[in-house]
């Protein structure tokens, strides 16, 4: 006992005697970019979050029919090369797309069997006899009356270029007076001069417009009643042609050549047209329906008159711009000679800022002028009204184009 309890008295002054433990250091401010609670600088790996898109203005232009001459008819070609046809429209012909459309075919040759009667079996017959009476080798083709082929001189193509046109529409029944070699001539004579092209099947332009650190895409596609280009009188697939571009554009505006023809063919009607037993399309359900599949605006042509205005879901429709430079084979008569330039302008948001018809008048042979007594904006005025009532556009005195009140 006496032994353990000197062991315990040993072991206690020990412990008794044994130094402290240092103090533990206080603990350092961790510096601001070490904290728990800092965001790190992104990885090299991690693409950065895109800067929002800014999109430029655009200004747009769009005239109707455009024929500048053809060899096909009598002093159907202007003097000089058809310098001065188109000098006093030029004014008016401003924009990022300055946008006509070209009823014809460039070309310097060829024939166009458009127009020949069909001969029964014994017609033919007669024919033969009678050419074996005359002893000629060939008689002349009949052909049909009231029947246009137009075939422009490359010649005068230039002259679309030095007004300020930039492209060009070739979805038109007169596309195709000459065939596929007509269309083939007529693209690489506008695509040689600079011009775009959109109309034939599966053809459409898409132009970026920018103004400094700002852009748009624009793009343009054209419908007819015809199998060398989108056919109108497929609505169902008309409106999946235009949803099929509305990804890829920014801006979309459809143009379309149809609708009856001729001094009678001024209303908008709420059925389907016809030229004699040709179709030509249910224009109102179809331009309504091409924007409910996303068009910005629709622009067309066709009748040889100006037609009424309407405002669709915020879009502006113009049905028929009628000839705006026809130097042979149309008649210019009343109505028919009253024509104009539509100028839009769409903002940085992508929706219709201004519009605006600049009225202008053509005589027989002497090209668009600006017409004083501003014709035009009088006609479609009316024709706005009568046709679409609620939803027709207002027309100032001034030619600008306002939705409905």
């Amino acid at each position: 006992m006496r032994g353990s309890l000197r062991w315990l008295v040993l072991l206690t002054a020990i412990g008794c005697s044994r130094t402290p433990p240092p103090p533990q250091p206080a603990p350092e401010p961790v510096p601001p970019a070490q904290r728990a609670d800092t965001v790190s600088p992104p990885s090299p790996l991690l693409e950065p979050t895109p800067a929002p898109r800014i999109y430029a203005p655009v200004r747009l232009a769009f005239v109707g029919d455009i024929n500048l001459g053809t060899a096909t008819l009598p002093d159907g070609i202007p003097p000089d090369s058809g310098r001065g046809l188109l000098d006093r429209a030029r004014a008016s012909l401003r924009g990022d797309l300055v946008v006509g459309n070209f009823e014809g075919v460039l070309a310097d040759t060829g024939t166009s069997v458009k127009c020949l009667a069909r001969l029964t079996p014994k017609e033919q017959r007669r024919r033969e006899r009678l050419r074996k009476r005359m002893k000629v080798d060939t008689l002349p083709l009949p052909t049909r009356p009231n029947c246009y082929a137009f075939r422009t001189p490359t010649m005068l193509a230039p002259r679309l270029v030095e007004a300020g046109f930039t492209h060009m529409n070739l979805a038109n029944n007169h596309a195709n007076d000459l065939g596929p070699a007509g269309r083939e001539s007529t693209e690489q004579v506008l695509e040689g001069l600079g011009v775009r092209l959109y109309g034939p099947l599966g053809r459409i332009t898409v132009d970026t417009i920018r103004r400094g650190d700002s852009l748009t895409t624009v793009g343009l596609v054209g419908f007819t009643t015809y199998p060398y280009a989108y056919n109108l009188l497929d609505i169902e697939r008309s409106a999946a042609v235009v949803d099929s571009i509305r990804p890829l554009v920014d801006l979309l505006v459809v143009t379309f050549h149809g609708g009856a023809e001729g001094i009678r063919a001024l209303r908008t009607g709420e059925a389907a047209e016809s030229l004699g037993r040709e179709p030509r399309g249910d224009l109102r359900r179809w331009a309504r329906a091409v924007i409910d599949a996303g068009a910005d605006g629709v622009i067309g042509h066709g009748p040889h008159v100006l037609r009424g205005m309407e405002f669709y879901r915020g879009r502006l429709i113009a049905y028929s711009l009628g000839n705006f430079a026809t130097y042979r084979g149309f008649n210019l008569t009343g109505p028919l000679g009253v024509t104009g330039v539509l100028q839009l302008e769409f903002s940085d948001a992508r929706m219709l800022r201004a519009a605006r018809l600049i009225p202008m008048k053509q005589l027989p042979r002497e090209g668009p002028a600006p017409d004083s007594d501003s014709t035009a904006i009088h006609l479609v005025r009316q024709l706005s009204a009568e046709d679409f009532g609620s939803t027709g556009a207002v027309i100032t005195e001034s030619g600008d184009i306002l939705p409905p009140r």
